[in-house]
This record gives C-alpha cells, sequence and structure tokens, in this order.
C-alpha cells in the first residue's frame, strides 16, 4: 500500500512539473517566438538614411529612391524661383533621415505656374510706407515709385509691367510693382487760393 502511494504521489508530481514547464513555454518561450518573428518581418532596428533627392527630376529621383528600396509619393505642386518645371522642391522626411526599407518619401514638385494673390487695398487707401509693408506681406516686390501731381506720398495707383491693378485684382505673388504716388503738389488746392484771391 505504501509503495502504490509513494507511486501516486510521485506521478502527481511529475504532473505537476509538467504543467509548470508547460506554462512556462507559454508564458515565456511563445512570446519570444513571436517577438523574433515580428523582428525578422518588419526589419526591426534595420534603417537606412533618405537620399537627398532635391533638385533632380522625378524620374532621377525614382531611379535613386528604388534603388535604396524606398518608395515615393507626390503630395503637393508649388512654384520655386530659379527651378526646372517638375523638378522636386521640397522632401519628407528630410535627406539623411533615417527609416525602414520600403518607407514613403513624400515629394513637392515645383510647378511654372506663379501662385495668384489678391492685391491689397492700397490705391487711394493709404501712403506709400503703409503700401509698401502691405504689399510685401503679400509677396510683391516694391520696384520702383513715381511721382504725380497730389498728396504728398499718398498712392493714386499700382502699376505691374505698365498695366494700373485694381484693390483685390488676383496677381501673380513675387511681381514686381511701381507705386504712382504724390509730390505735394496739390493742383485744385492751388486753384482755390487763386480764385480767392480773384473774388476779393
Amino acid at each position: 500500500m505504501g509503495k502504490a502511494k509513494s507511486g501516486k504521489k510521485s506521478s502527481k508530481f511529475k504532473l505537476v512539473v509538467i504543467n509548470l514547464l508547460a506554462m512556462l513555454a507559454v508564458v515565456v518561450i511563445v512570446p519570444y517566438i513571436v517577438l523574433v518573428w515580428i523582428d525578422s518581418y518588419t526589419n526591426h532596428g534595420e534603417s537606412c538614411p533618405v537620399p537627398d533627392v532635391c533638385g533632380m527630376q522625378l524620374d532621377e529621383a525614382k531611379e535613386l529612391l528604388r534603388s535604396k528600396n524606398l518608395d515615393l509619393e507626390i503630395v503637393d505642386y508649388k512654384y520655386k524661383k530659379g527651378a526646372a518645371e517638375n523638378e522636386i522642391v521640397e522632401q519628407r522626411p528630410v535627406a539623411k533621415s533615417l527609416v525602414k526599407e520600403g518607407r514613403k518619401i513624400m515629394l513637392v514638385m515645383n510647378s511654372l505656374n506663379k501662385p495668384m494673390v489678391a492685391l491689397p487695398s492700397v490705391t487711394d487707401n493709404c501712403s506709400l510706407r503703409e503700401a509698401e509693408a502691405r504689399l510685401k506681406s503679400s509677396g510683391f516686390v516694391v520696384s520702383g515709385v513715381l511721382q504725380q501731381d497730389g498728396e504728398k506720398d499718398w498712392v493714386y495707383s499700382v502699376l505691374c509691367d505698365g498695366k494700373e491693378l485694381h484693390n483685390g485684382e488676383n496677381v501673380a505673388r513675387g511681381s514686381n510693382l511701381v507705386l504712382v504716388v504724390g509730390n505735394g503738389n496739390n493742383p485744385a488746392r492751388k486753384e482755390s487760393v487763386i480764385d480767392e484771391g480773384y473774388f476779393e
């Protein structure tokens, strides 16, 4: 009887040990195997530097990025002075950033069409100094000032390539504008003085 009881105890003990080992395998070994598989699947810890493709044409950039196992996507077009049509002017992530293989590099291409901007309300509405500040903040270049008879430094008109512009008119950003301002000679005031003197 004693041997039978000790045999049962020993088989129960073995069963407990086997169960504990099985639980240990489930809790420790299986997650470890899963993590190793995920690392290998996602290339964990492996990255490559993003090449600089700004200034390149699309075909050239595509070839370079694909040679590094990177993909690309055109996300926007913007005007950049001096850049060729369809030249890459921006990239995200920037050059030398470390990314995983297969990552999409977002590209911004150059467009030859300058963005249009509404001309601020400066004609017959402000002084030369105010007009220059408003125009510059809107992206225009004040390239010259012409004078005519009128109130000193009052803006009477805005010209672009010799054409008179109107407040609110759409004009290409970066355009060179010429302001026509008063020189301080006010003919209307002189006439009124002459008239007053004449009737005295």
